[in-house]
């Protein structure tokens, strides 16, 4: 288990970075699409939807980076009131639902994506871009959720078993 929590992680690291990138890459285009629109008369044909594709891959597959840091939404008001032990159990309890969500998902996007890739699908623009690419996102980010939550309700188990504290 350390071994796989290892190698997911860094992954998720590696991720991490690659959608910071991703980010500044979809400024870059966008604002590269706003230079040619509006001062040289000129849009691009392809500036929306690749901004979309990065913005998809970097919401999608960096969320497991943004679980693993510990800055995904909670509602603080609430959690930081209770005792330690509640927060534990708290977070045992969510992160199981999100294990359960995020595996049905994960499952549910390799499904959609086999049937893109089977059938050939492509976009409906002119890039005429293989939707499972782009849907191979959704895939990538839901199975790193899955391991990043399952890491969490492990810890908390044993932080409940030893007594100790949930920091």
């Amino acid at each position: 288990m350390k071994t796989l929590r290892l190698y997911v992680e860094k992954f998720n690291l590696a991720v991490g970075y690659l959608c910071g990138l991703g980010l500044l890459a979809m400024g870059l285009v966008l604002f590269y699409e706003v230079v040619c629109r509006y001062f040289f008369d000129s849009p691009t044909i392809w500036a929306q939807e690749t901004s979309v594709y990065i913005f998809m891959w970097t919401m999608l597959a960096g969320s497991a980076y943004t679980l693993m840091q510990g800055k995904h939404v909670r509602i603080d008001l609430i959690f930081e009131r209770l005792s330690r032990r509640a927060q534990c159990l708290l977070d045992v309890l969510t992160s199981s639902v999100g294990v359960a969500f995020s595996a049905v998902v994960a499952w549910q996007a390799w499904d959609m994506m086999a049937a893109s890739f089977k059938f050939g699908k492509v976009s409906a623009t002119l890039l005429r871009v293989p939707v499972w690419i782009p849907q191979c996102s959704l895939l990538l980010g839901f199975v790193l959720l899955t391991f990043q939550f399952a890491f969490i309700v492990v810890d908390r188990i044993q932080i409940l078993k030893s007594g100790g504290d949930a920091r």
